[in-house]
């Protein structure tokens, strides 16, 4: 069940085929082919991971400043050290307990609170106290111990709640998947009577038919195909042929075979969208430096939705390189394996978090286009404004918050956009932005994007940078980097 498990966690909940392999019953066959994970046994794995999450919510909150508990800790601290070996301390200690406790308390709040001593309390402590200079001494000495203690104690705290995050985020992704797998064996009855009779015109043999609800009301079918020997037929031409049975258009997903031939084999057909997208990009390196320290990546999703996403290290060079690709990597994985870009951003910032000795932070700025509505939610966290062209109308939206990495709880804003035929996204990090004059550069780059405006979105983005460039005198002060993407009904 642990492999069955990863299988649904890895493939975004999708039924796992399991090809190459002939069998000679079919109820034999498709019960081997298709090992989906009930959707109990799933509710089960969600609800542990839930219960696994709170304990890690119900553990100490972060402090800002020492307790009453710390301070009281310290002026023990000190007494012992000091006080210990005092012929006084019969005294200080017996009858004056109560006002020698009162000062040494009041003196370790105000370093707390004031970061100084004041000059008050110092006065009455040598009215009493004849090694006031040792006590003074060994009170700070406790005093910064007690906050490095505190700093490293909020640190493991850190790393916890980042944990726990983690945890919730996977919870929520196996509810998601539970909730959401359904197939119809109606269908894959009515559809499997007639694709067996089709394709054996083609000379191809249909051993098992298996249709998946996904979002609304598109579907996913997986069949489990053959050729007679020395033949050879293209997965988009079954695809065809598959489209007049289902009443709806088909194609090959992306990681489908290409050909079906004589070895027994699984294909994964998809809807067709109804847009699609060209991208173009362009980059140009810090001057004095050998890498850039800006990623990106386009990432096209059998669920007709489109990823385009930037990532900004903090600073250039190799080190903001590698800042900046983990993300990318990152988000490319959680992503790919089904997680919401919601969860996705949540997850990396936790991640970024468990590492941030090393002072890693990125921003994240991230567009999925859903190729069969043409809607677009853009994410940005610590990101630069986007740019969308409808025409001769341009949008711009903008992003506040902070990068992923710098707060416990993930900073991000989210925005939901419908765009049409001939729309153009623009994405960019802000070497390009910073890179026009201080007033009003976000209105200067709606100026620029008018002027160089093409179809071609490759054009679009060289031209772009290349006006950004001369503003420059050919001398980049930062990495600069254009992301942009033409969305054109097919």
């Amino acid at each position: 069940m642990g492999d069955l498990f990863a299988s649904a966690l890895l493939s975004g909940g999708r039924p796992h085929l399991l090809g190459n392999r002939e069998m000679t019953r079919q109820n034999k066959m498709e019960t081997s082919m298709y090992p989906v994970p009930e959707k109990e046994q799933l509710e089960r794995y969600a609800e542990a991971f839930y219960g696994l999450s709170k304990l890690f919510q119900k553990m100490p909150c972060q402090k800002e400043r020492l307790g009453d508990a710390d301070l009281e800790l310290i002026f023990d601290r000190v007494r012992e050290r000091v006080c210990a070996y005092c012929g006084k301390a019969g005294k200080c200690w017996g009858g004056d307990y109560f006002q020698s406790c009162r000062i040494l308390y009041e003196m370790a709040a105000e370093l707390e609170y004031d970061g100084v001593i004041s000059e008050e309390l110092e006065a009455m402590l040598r009215e009493r106290c004849g090694r006031t200079e040792p006590i003074m001494q060994s009170l700070h000495e406790e005093y910064g111990q007690a906050r490095i203690n505190l700093m490293w104690s909020n640190r493991m705290m850190e790393q916890r709640m980042a944990a726990g995050e983690q945890i919730f985020q996977t919870a929520e992704l196996l509810r998601q998947v539970a909730s959401g797998f359904s197939n119809s064996p109606e269908q894959e009855q009515r559809i499997g009577k007639r694709l067996r009779r089709e394709l054996k015109y083609l000379s191809v043999e249909v051993e098992s038919v298996r249709v998946f609800a996904c979002e609304g009301e598109r579907t996913e079918i997986y069949l489990f195909l053959r050729a007679k020997k020395h033949t050879c037929v293209s997965a988009k031409t079954v695809a065809e042929v598959l489209s007049g049975c289902c009443g709806q258009k088909m194609r090959p997903a992306w990681n489908c075979q290409a050909a079906v031939g004589e070895q027994m084999a699984s294909f994964h057909f998809v809807p067709d969208t109804r847009f699609q997208i060209f991208c173009g990009i362009s980059r140009i390196t810090k001057a004095g430096e050998m890498v850039s320290g800006d990623n990106y990546a386009f990432l096209q999703k059998d669920t007709g939705k489109v990823v385009m996403s930037l990532a900004d290290g903090m600073g250039s060079g190799a080190g903001a390189c590698q800042e900046s690709e983990k993300v990318i990597e990152l988000l490319e994985q959680f992503l790919d394996a089904g997680f919401p870009q919601e969860t996705a951003v949540r997850m990396i910032n936790s991640c970024m978090l468990l590492q941030n000795h090393q002072q890693m932070f990125s921003t994240i700025d991230l567009c999925m286009v859903d190729l069969y509505n043409a809607t677009c939610d853009i994410m940005k966290s610590g990101a630069v404004s986007t740019f969308i062209r409808r025409g001769d109308e341009i949008e711009v939206i903008g992003g506040s918050a902070f990068p992923a990495g710098v707060m416990q709880q993930s900073d991000y804003e989210s925005m939901h956009r419908q765009l049409d035929s001939g729309s153009t996204i623009i994405m960019m990090t802000d070497g390009v932005l910073e890179a026009l004059p201080e007033e009003n550069r976000e209105q200067q780059m709606v100026e620029l994007i008018g002027r160089t405006a093409t179809r071609n979105a490759k054009e679009h983005a060289r031209r772009l940078m290349e006006k950004v460039y001369l503003m420059q005198e050919l001398r980049a002060r930062d990495d600069m980097t254009i992301l942009v993407g033409s969305i054109w009904e097919k």
